[in-house]
């Protein structure tokens, strides 16, 4: 790309913008905004940071690297440990799984909650450029997060989780912070087309903290279709459909949401986490060297059994499996 089209790239990505709309919370965009081809972020408008606590649960405080002022007169408390959620293709942090995961940090209450917002990034149909945005997001999230340790955040309590593409960005970001090792990510059902062939700079994997807990529901399709954590969870295999995720099933409660046909058992990943933030005792999962010798009954029972998600064993390695219900609760203990 010579300068002109740098040039002519870079001011595409500064006007107002481009225009887009909303079909059943999914964010389609007119022309893509390509970070690689221009790297000047825009603190509001490319990538937001959104914090949101027990004392400002509906209205965000903006965060923005470096601004001491924002950071001071905000509710962030430096007692309490920190999530960062990274939202998935398709997305922003007003619509779809950044709701249901706020809610849920927010019922449980003691969190920092920043919500990642990048939707002229992330929008449709433009999933290339989306999944080349992630390793943009996931770089500069990482200064936020350098930023907020230089400042007194305790590293040591700092959570990643994303979904989808998020999980990508979480994990590149992982290997970028230079202010210690992230304890822990959550991968929600990380993207798989294209990933599968990418480096590993580029995607979530187990070096990228202390602790990797991945779950799977959409493997081989939307989702990443191998293990990528220190310990991976396989619900109702991992794979579509999931329980409730047929096509009669998503007509019945969903008659006219195309979005959610395409995207119901990818979805279930965050709706599992999210449920486990507000049942840490569900999900009871079994080790397994396969999914066959768990419906067989041939797990290692000399091995402990882990709740997925919220209330992880640390220790626990390797795969998983669990069983769960059709429609929310979700948890069948």
């Amino acid at each position: 790309m010579d300068a002109s089209d740098f040039l002519f790239v870079c001011l595409m990505s500064t006007l107002p913008g481009p225009p887009s709309i909303s079909v059943n919370d999914a964010i389609l965009q007119l022309y893509p905004i390509d970070k690689h081809k221009c790297h000047k972020i825009d603190p509001i408008r490319d990538i937001a940071f959104q914090l949101y606590t027990v004392h400002n649960p509906l209205m965000a405080q903006n965060l923005i690297i470096g601004d001491d002022k924002l950071l001071s007169e905000s509710y962030f408390n430096f007692s309490q440990p920190t999530v960062i959620y990274f939202h998935a293709f398709f997305e922003s942090s007003n619509v779809g799984s950044p709701v249901t995961l706020r809610t849920a940090y927010l019922q449980r209450g003691g969190y920092n909650l920043i919500l990642l917002n990048a939707p002229r990034l992330e929008a449709g149909p433009w999933y290339l450029t989306a999944a080349r945005n992630t390793q943009v997001v996931g770089e500069y999230t990482a200064k936020l997060i350098d930023y907020l340790v230089s400042r007194g955040m305790s590293l040591p309590s700092l959570h990643l989780i994303g979904l989808s593409l998020g999980a990508q960005m979480a994990g590149v970001c992982g290997q970028s912070v230079k202010s210690g090792r992230v304890v822990r990510i959550t991968g929600l059902d990380p993207a798989g087309p294209l990933f599968k062939k990418w480096p590993k700079s580029l995607k979530l994997d187990s070096s990228d903290a202390e602790f990797v807990d991945v779950i799977h529901s959409d493997a081989g399709i939307f989702g990443y279709p191998t293990s990528v954590g220190h310990v991976d969870f396989w619900p109702n295999r991992g794979i579509s459909p999931q329980p409730g995720c047929t096509k009669p099933e998503v007509k019945r409660t969903n008659p006219d949401n195309i979005v959610a046909l395409l995207f119901c058992s990818h979805w279930r990943s965050y709706q599992f986490y999210a449920e486990s933030v507000l049942n840490d005792q569900g999900f009871v999962s079994v080790p397994c060297d396969s999914w066959q010798e768990y419906l067989d009954g041939e797990c290692r029972s000399y091995y402990p059994v882990s709740n997925m998600g919220f209330n992880v064993d640390i220790n626990a390695k390797g795969n998983y499996y669990l069983r769960t219900a059709a429609q929310s609760p979700y948890s069948l203990e």
